[in-house]
């Protein structure tokens, strides 16, 4: 899917498509079926159209330009939170280390192993 040799292109892509938004890529960090991207978010963009130019850019850079052996689609939705500027710092280290972080050795998230049906009748 991405490949670790892939990262730094991929991450030099999602700039790019960040600064014609008006937006900045701070840090990136890769997993083989994902990427976490730290950004900058312009006042006058929506983040639901940076998130549309990020996922919709890359993927028509990759396939057209033939950057990967095989086509890659993103998956439908994102999850994104605010941050304070004394959390940048150790979340981009966090970043970093990604793919050690979901490496197949490594239990699957707790969000990927949930209960949902239960949990929502709690609520």
């Amino acid at each position: 899917m991405l490949p670790p040799e892939f990262d730094d292109r991929l991450a030099a892509i999602l700039g790019s498509k960040a600064r014609e938004t008006k937006c900045m890529l701070l840090a990136t960090g890769c997993a083989s079926d994902h990427v976490h991207a730290v950004l900058r978010l312009e006042p006058s963009v929506a983040l639901a159209n940076l998130v549309q130019k990020l996922k919709g850019a890359t993927a028509h850079d990759v396939n057209e330009r033939h950057l990967l052996p095989h086509r890659i689609a993103w998956q439908r939705g994102y999850w994104a939170e605010s941050l304070a500027p004394a959390d940048r710092l150790p979340l981009e280290d966090y970043l970093r280390l990604q793919r050690s972080h979901h490496d197949d050795s490594h239990p699957a998230e707790q969000w990927q192993t949930a209960d949902w049906e239960s949990a929502e009748g709690g609520l």
